[in-house]
């Protein structure tokens, strides 16, 4: 998989209280439709270009005519260089849904497959095994990651990966709730072979203890984030976020849906930092003086710092009333506030009456989906107002919030939308494809509305004016929507996968 990169300058139609036709800079080219079996998703894009391309998708378990339960399988989709089909089967050694398939880590050249089994002591076990993906055989024997001693069922639902924006580093991780909550790392490096793995328990509080998240950095330091509830808690749900039906390519969740945590006592933030110079993982606890942070989000700067983006509340998780910046230096290691502060008036102003704005109330709803930086360096952050009640449910508005190097926010930039979220589903049209482009701004890559009649959009979000949406092609014409998870770059040209609502149908895109 390659990663999203630099560089997208795209133009066309732009949507005021009167339409303007402006030229046409940019336009989406198909490939020919391919049918496929409604119970399969497309789960990434591997690779595209001159070659031909490689999808990762995903069967469903079903029942056939027999009655008989078939398993859930991991397919290989190659297509040729003009988009059609020439191979499409499970990968080598799921043919029978022996092996229970959990994900895969991948690089240009290698599918790192993850799948849990019996071991020799009968018992379940997580193992890995490299693919190569030219020859499609495997290129080593069956390697244990993790073994799961109480033979519990599902054995690894928390079990899940995270990769660095570089693809340097990955790793693969299992979380485990209950009195002691407890996780284990097994660290890959760019070949995606092992390089260590570590095992430890999250450190005593005197309140429960829920792990959220995990974000491995390009140097092979992994942070985790968790929380800390007030002694007598009631938790709701379970004391971990399960992993997530639709995902970025780096394992880090489109979106998070903290539900389970609603009607809980405050709580407070805790991050454990691991890394191979340490003899003990360091502990921070961001003191924020707020009760509830609804979101919380981790990225790694251009200068190797982590930084923990989230919104705060003295409400509930329901709202938030402003955002805080806390970065932790993984060398000294230490940790600092950079910013809290509430909300600008612009951003309240997207989702709020005057009066509200004026009074400064907090926004229902309000999700911060990433912490980013653009071209000259400078960060930016994206906020996105769900409705996860509806069904289905709802992406609305989203604003890019612009920072000087303070973390100040000094621009809102509003994108009109409206997206249909197909909740727990692995193939999706919720949030966005976003690109940094070369004028210190962002290209975001989106739909709008719902099929059949959702269109494909393009934002051209810059550091200064006001946003300008293109519409760059319609479901009515291609049959498909964007999966923004799957937009790739090879050479000059963008990549993408678009699957029709049912899954009855899939084909590859391009932005030229």
């Amino acid at each position: 998989m390659n990663r999203l990169i630099q560089g997208l300058h795209l133009a066309a139609l732009i949507f005021m209280c009167t339409t303007f036709v402006h030229s046409q800079p940019a336009k989406v080219k198909w490939y020919p439709q391919v049918r496929t079996a409604k119970d399969q998703r497309t789960l990434m894009l591997l690779n595209a270009g001159d070659a031909g391309f490689q999808l990762l998708r995903w069967q469903d378990s079903r029942i056939d005519a027999n009655g008989v339960k078939t398993p859930a399988l991991p397919l290989l989709t190659i297509l040729t260089p003009g988009g059609e089909r020439l191979h499409d089967e499970p990968l080598p050694g799921f043919e029978d849904g022996s092996n229970d398939f959990r994900f895969v880590l991948a690089n240009d050249s290698v599918l790192l497959v993850v799948y849990e089994a019996a071991n020799s002591t009968g018992t379940q076990s997580l193992f890995a095994r490299r693919l190569n993906l030219q020859t499609r055989k495997w290129s080593a024997a069956p390697q244990v990651l993790f073994s799961d001693l109480s033979n519990r069922t599902p054995a690894f639902a928390t079990t899940w990966f995270s990769q660095s924006d570089d693809k340097h580093r990955s790793c693969v991780y299992h979380m485990t709730g209950g009195q002691t909550p407890r996780i284990a790392i097994a660290m890959l490096d760019e070949n995606l072979q092992l390089l260590w793995q570590r095992s430890v328990n999250l450190p005593e509080a005197s309140g429960a203890r829920a792990m959220r998240q995990v974000f491995c950095g390009s140097k092979g330091s992994v942070l985790i984030h968790y929380q800390i509830f007030n002694p007598g808690a009631h938790m709701q749900g379970q004391p971990y976020e399960a992993t997530p039906a639709v995902y970025r390519v780096n394992g880090q969740s489109l979106y998070r849906n903290a539900d389970w945590a609603v009607e809980a006592e405050p709580y407070s933030d805790a991050i454990l930092l691991l890394n191979t110079a340490q003899d003990a993982p360091a502990d921070f606890y961001p003191q924020l003086g707020k009760k509830f942070t609804p979101s919380f989000e981790i990225s790694e700067g251009p200068d190797g710092q982590f930084y923990c983006a989230g919104f705060y509340s003295d409400e509930s998780n329901d709202n938030a009333e402003g955002y805080f910046i806390y970065t932790i230096d993984p060398e000294k290691p230490e940790g600092t506030i950079l910013k809290q502060a509430s909300f600008p008036s612009a951003l309240r102003k997207v989702y709020l009456s005057k009066k509200a704005t004026a009074n400064k109330e907090a926004v229902d709803d309000l999700s911060l989906r990433w912490l980013r930086w653009a071209a000259d360096g400078r960060p930016w952050v994206l906020a996105e107002r769900q409705n996860f009640e509806m069904s289905p449910g709802r992406i609305e508005t989203a604003t890019m919030l612009r920072m000087d190097s303070t973390f100040r926010v000094i621009t809102t930039r509003e994108v009109e939308k409206y997206q249909r979220i197909q909740i727990g589903d692995a193939q999706n049209f919720a949030s966005l494809a976003a690109i940094p482009d070369e004028k210190n701004g962002w290209w975001l890559l989106w739909n709008q509305g719902s099929w059949p009649n959702s269109k494909l959009m393009l934002t051209e979000c810059g550091s200064r004016g006001t946003p300008v949406d293109y519409v760059v092609d319609n479901t009515a014409r291609s049959n498909v929507s964007l999966l923004p998870q799957t937009l790739i770059r090879s050479g000059n040209t963008w990549y993408f996968v678009g699957e029709s609502e049912y899954h009855e149908r899939i084909r590859i895109g391009t932005l030229e």
